[in-house]
């Protein structure tokens, strides 16, 4: 329980700290949405996200890089919440059920974690365009379908998947504003 509370402590943090800097910077006179951050219109909030994630970048790799520093430390600080998943599994479950459940949330978690870490090198030197590949499948996706195949909700799993979504997203229309050369 207390791994699930401080995964929310922190991601609630976060988005708090995101969303302040973003609501001012669009309130100020002078701030504006980063020019990075133009195309990032899935979500009305998320051209507000991206301009906090890109922290105040001037470049492009700059830009690229903070934003995907960002989605490692949120990678990271849901370690306790997928530690503690067994536990909030339904009794009466199978154990090869709840193993394969954790192991796959454990897996995804880190598959997400090492995937965005590949991407600050790609940010340099991205000679095959695998970082727009990566940015891509950067998601907690395989965690969830293994709750969806058994027809489990957890609502951490599902707040935490949104989220990486979410960040996917934003740091693919990030991607786009790489310029030309």
């Amino acid at each position: 329980m207390a791994g699930g509370s401080c995964f929310f402590s922190i991601l609630a943090a976060t988005f708090l700290l995101l969303s302040t800097a973003t609501t001012a910077n669009r309130h100020h006179p002078h701030g504006n949405v980063s020019p990075f951050c133009t195309t990032a219109t899935t979500n009305p909030d998320d051209k507000a996200v991206c301009t906090g994630l890109v922290n105040g970048a001037k470049t492009w790799p700059e830009a690229m890089t903070n934003a995907i520093q960002a989605a490692i430390a949120t990678g990271k600080a849901a370690k306790p919440m997928v530690d503690g998943l067994a536990a909030k599994l339904p009794r009466g479950l199978k154990p090869l059920t709840v193993e394969s459940i954790t192991k796959g949330c454990k897996d995804s978690l880190d598959t997400y974690v090492f995937n965005l870490q590949q991407c600050i090198g790609f940010v340099k030197n991205d000679p095959f365009s695998s970082l727009e590949v990566y940015l891509g499948g950067s998601t907690f996706f395989d965690c969830k379908d293994g709750f969806d195949e058994f027809q489990i909700s957890n609502s951490e799993v599902n707040k935490f998947y949104d989220t990486t979504v979410k960040f996917a997203d934003i740091l693919l229309s990030i991607y786009q504003k790489k310029p030309q050369h």
